[in-house]
């Protein structure tokens, strides 16, 4: 379904009174801090079971125990992109993001890196890497990336993963998601009070997830599609070793529709906009089926036609879904669109 936008005009008719903070600006992060929590909680349960399935699958490395593995890896990982348009907070606390996820890779130091680690010693047997290892490690060998290399990148081809290094080291860089997210889930909790009292994160909320839109359109969509002024190029979408570009899309929606969509229909319906509220819920529903209906990720979706067609829909509907937040739902809500940390690296 095509989005409809509301009159400019009729948004910027709103009162004075609709651009400022209010009693019911804190209600709505009340909601936004109860909703996020649950996907916080959701993370730190998906990691715990992706670092056991790790372990099991290294105690008994059979053809089911990697299929466990992949699901696992790829639950915990769209759970992380769930909650990736809170960028304030406990997230910011030793570059925690970057360690669940380093990302844009574009000089490869997830393969870099890996492929050193995986180098076996021409001096005797290889040391298994430990969680203290990887814990001290960099931010590319920590996170999702790190452990999808491990899952599919061709250089894997030519050994085993059940191996004791490779297993040794797809048990810690679980185990530091594992730890990395129960701190967040903590951590989040803590922070309730002070962002509870604090006016500016109702703007801040806004912006993270104004720039998670922003991210969505220009770098995992239009730079990998070729829509921002360069050729396509599959390497520069997320997770284009395992083709699961699309899907962390998806989850990334998911979490707007679980932890950002309840607090913004309370605040818009508040400054009496409850039809942006609808129009946004409308758009992002979509935008999620449109994602969910795509059956490839962006690197095997460039070479069919009829694929690259629907990936160009996607892009369109999230195009769309930017637009009504960042433009119109932005200015009935006297939010200022300030710098944008991914407007360059």
């Amino acid at each position: 379904m095509a989005l409809t936008l509301l009159p400019l005009a009729l948004v910027l008719s709103l009162p004075a009174s609709a651009q400022a903070e209010s009693a019911d600006d804190a209600s709505a992060r009340q909601h936004w801090h109860t909703d996020l929590g649950t996907l916080y909680a959701a993370l730190a349960t998906s990691t715990e079971e992706l670092k056991q399935t790790a372990s099991d699958y290294c105690a008994a490395p059979d053809e089911g125990a990697l299929d466990h593995l992949d699901a696992q890896w790829l639950q915990a990982y769209q759970d992380w992109q769930a909650i990736r348009l809170v960028d304030f907070g406990p997230i910011e606390v030793d570059s925690r993001a970057w360690q669940m996820q380093f990302w844009p890779d574009r000089k490869n130091l997830v393969g870099t890196r890996m492929a050193s680690r995986l180098r076996q010693p021409t001096d005797g047997q290889p040391q298994p890497i430990t969680q203290s290892d990887i814990d001290n490690a960099g931010v590319a060998e920590q996170g999702f990336p790190a452990l999808e290399y491990l899952l599919y990148d061709e250089a894997m081809d030519e050994r085993q993963l059940s191996d004791p290094l490779p297993c040794s080291l797809l048990q810690s860089i679980s185990g530091h998601l594992a730890d990395t997210s129960a701190a967040l889930a903590t951590d989040w909790t803590d922070f309730g009070d002070h962002y509870l009292a604090t006016d500016s994160y109702t703007t801040a909320t806004l912006h993270g997830a104004m720039q998670l839109l922003d991210s969505l359109e220009d770098k995992r969509l239009g730079e990998p599609l070729g829509m921002m002024g360069s050729p396509a190029n599959h390497y520069l979408a997320e997770a284009w070793r395992s083709d699961a570009s699309v899907a962390l899309i998806a989850g990334s929606l998911h979490g707007l529709q679980q932890g950002f969509a309840p607090g913004l229909r309370q605040i818009l319906e508040s400054h009496q906009q409850s039809e942006l509220a609808d129009a946004f819920e409308a758009q992002l529903s979509d935008t999620i089926d449109q994602a969910e209906s795509l059956q490839s990720g962006i690197a095997t979706g460039l070479e069919d036609d009829q694929a690259l067609a629907q990936l160009t829909t996607l892009y369109i509907e999230v195009a769309q879904l930017r637009e009504l937040l960042n433009q119109q739902i932005a200015v009935a809500l006297g939010v200022v669109r300030g710098f944008n940390s991914s407007d360059g690296d």
